[in-house]
This record gives C-alpha cells, sequence and structure tokens, in this order.
C-alpha cells in the first residue's frame, strides 16, 4: 500500500474552482476568458454578456436606464452566482473598480488574476469602441483612464497573479495563466 504525502500549505491554499479574471476595461478580459474557457473545457462566465443577456440591453445602455445604484447591485448579483460556479472561467467587467466585498466573494473558489495596461494603450482600446463602456468619460479617455488604473493598483498585491497586457494579446495571457497554473502546481477542486 502507498501512502500519499500530504499536501503542501501552498497546494490546500490553491484549490480553487474557478479562474476569475479582473481589471480595467480595455484589458482584455473578455477574450482571454474566452480562449483559457475552451482550452479548459471549461463554462465562460463574462460578467458583462451575462448582464446584457438578462437585461434585454446593452450594457451602456442598461447603465444610462438604470443608473450606477442600480447597475452596482445587478454586478453584486452576478458576483454572488457566478462565485459558487465550478470548472468555469469568469471575466468581471472593469466598469467598477474592484472593492472588498467583492474580492473576498471571487478569490473564495478562485484564483484571481489581475490584468492591467499602460495608460496609453488602455486608452487607445477604448477609443475602437466609443460608446460601449458605461462608466466611461469619453470627453476626457486619457484623464479617466489614468485615474482608473489607480483604483486597480491597490490590488496588484492581494491577487494570485498579474499579468501587463500592454504588448500582449489575449492567445498570450491566457498562456501565462496556463503557465502560472501548472509551474504553482495550482489544484482545482474537480466537479462531481
Amino acid at each position: 500500500m502507498k501512502w500519499k504525502s500530504a499536501p503542501s500549505e501552498t497546494e490546500v491554499r490553491m484549490k480553487k474552482r474557478n479562474i476569475v479574471l479582473i481589471g480595467p476595461m480595455g484589458t482584455g478580459k473578455s477574450r482571454a476568458a474566452k480562449i483559457l474557457a475552451d482550452g479548459f473545457d471549461w463554462q465562460l462566465a463574462d460578467t458583462d454578456r451575462m448582464m446584457e443577456r438578462e437585461t434585454g440591453m446593452r450594457i451602456a445602455d442598461y447603465y444610462r436606464a438604470a443608473g450606477a445604484e442600480a447597475f452596482e447591485e445587478k454586478e453584486m448579483a452576478l458576483i454572488n452566482r457566478v462565485r459558487y460556479y465550478h470548472e468555469a472561467v469568469i471575466a468581471m467587467g472593469g466598469n467598477y473598480p474592484m472593492t472588498e466585498k467583492k474580492f473576498r466573494l471571487l478569490s473564495e473558489h478562485g484564483l484571481v488574476i489581475l490584468l492591467f495596461a499602460k495608460p496609453y494603450r488602455l486608452a487607445e482600446r477604448v477609443r475602437r469602441r466609443v460608446g460601449k463602456r458605461p462608466t466611461m468619460d469619453y470627453s476626457d479617455v486619457d484623464g479617466y483612464v489614468r485615474q482608473m488604473l489607480r483604483k486597480w493598483t491597490k490590488w496588484k498585491d492581494r491577487v494570485d497573479l498579474v499579468i501587463n497586457t500592454t504588448n500582449t494579446h489575449p492567445e498570450q495571457t491566457a498562456l501565462l495563466v496556463a503557465r502560472y497554473i501548472d509551474r504553482h502546481h495550482v489544484k482545482f477542486v474537480e466537479r462531481n
């Protein structure tokens, strides 16, 4: 009879059910999440797309019609649902900065990865689709992007992995996530 060695503290701590991509808008979360979900053969949970399906409106239109408070309540309801998913890649919308409560809920069962990029690259990406981002101030994209990045900076020390997507294609981002999982022997709880 072979005895299994006790799992290391790191392996126990890293047992998760999902991969969660967070970060400001324009960092490529949705596209990288789709590639990861396809690669792992997991489900994709893109909270912006889920909100659009549930409200029957584009995210920017829903934000304008319902208001900031209702939008944030809807986002919290989605987080409370997707955090219990199993074998899912969750792409969190970057319209609102992360809060302590959101982070705690998402990290409980998720490997949390922060995507960020240099301000000039985010501004360039955001300008490609004017009107898509509900909280964006299109009259001052550069200023808004710098302000938004400052709000995300404090999470760099709290997440499992940080990826700079300034010069990275979403396929490369997904590959970096997969390499991290492999190198750090991240164990995901298998679905029964």
